[in-house]
């Protein structure tokens, strides 16, 4: 393809999407912050769009690379979709931007459980209470989880 006629596509995408934001449900508001596209995706999710949903995620992490909150959304997502390599591949990415957050650790020591990794499971939930305290609900959760030998 050549530099003019890709320009042309770049072009005519963005003004799709300039598009589609000023139409959105929210066409007052900034359609295109994170908590937009999250909001969006979720819709998309919900109305069992699944590949707009994971650009609309994709969207918000591209908006916002520094915040883990779209990655562990995004990892949530592919829990939920039956994809849990893709969903720990997410959770990394989350806790690449944020080491302990918490969300995030929690939804990677699930995945160890569910597939039979302990040990890592383990060290999730020894972060989890290092930076999340032992009252904390994902620490909870973990350890409900580890004691029961399964995800809750």
């Amino acid at each position: 393809m050549n530099r003019s006629l890709l320009g042309i596509v770049l072009a005519a995408g963005l003004m799709g999407s300039a598009a589609w934001g000023a139409t959105g449900p929210n066409a007052g508001d900034a359609a295109s912050d994170e908590p937009h596209f999250l909001q969006a995706a979720e819709q998309a999710a919900k109305a069992g769009d699944m590949d707009g949903a994971v650009q609309l995620f994709q969207s918000a992490i591209i908006y916002a690379p520094g915040d883990p909150v779209a990655y562990e959304r995004l990892a949530e997502f592919y829990v939920h979709t039956d994809y849990p390599e893709m969903a720990q591949r997410y959770f990394g990415l989350a806790l690449d931007a944020q080491p302990a957050y918490a969300p995030a650790l929690q939804g990677l020591a699930l995945l160890n459980i569910a597939a039979g990794n302990r040990a890592q499971a383990q060290q999730q939930h020894e972060v989890l209470l290092h930076s999340c305290g032992a009252k904390c609900p994902e620490t909870a959760q973990v350890e409900k989880a580890l004691n029961n030998g399964r995800t809750p």
